[in-house]
């Protein structure tokens, strides 16, 4: 498992107070609140979400539920991949993280809608996830 960078400069730090948790602490955390973060329609808010870590963790957890479900059909897997992407909402300071999360959020998204459907991906169903991420995870 990769291991993120812990601060990106000393500025930021000091100026912003960012400083970024390691995926085992999230994993670790999240597992305290296990049911709600594996329930596709529990909201989160994460009021300093950085580049997205907390929130792709649980994005993550959410839509492999979702693909337990829902695999077999398309349209089932896009109607709850969407529900799960939009209960995940964040606030930055920083612009520049706030647009990695939205990158960062929408790339797991598709990652895993291409690797279930290859090329019955409906342009219906991107255009939404980028939608929901413009409004969800915000400056």
């Amino acid at each position: 498992m990769e291991e993120k960078k812990i601060i990106k400069s000393k500025h930021r730090v000091a100026h912003h107070g960012e400083v970024f948790t390691s995926d085992r602490e999230i994993d670790n955390m999240l597992d305290l609140v296990k049911n709600e973060s594996e329930n596709i329609g529990s909201r989160f808010l994460e009021p300093a979400c950085g580049d997205g870590n907390f929130l792709a963790a649980i994005l993550k957890r959410k839509l492999a539920v979702v693909d337990s479900r829902y695999r077999k059909n398309q349209s089932d897997w896009e109607r709850y991949s969407i529900i799960a992407l939009s209960s995940i909402y964040g606030v930055e300071l920083l612009e520049d993280n706030v647009i990695s999360c939205r990158v960062r959020l929408y790339e797991i998204f598709h990652a895993m809608y291409k690797k279930l459907y290859k090329s019955k991906i409906t342009k219906d169903c991107l255009e939404s996830a980028v939608y929901i991420l413009d409004r969800n995870i915000l400056w």
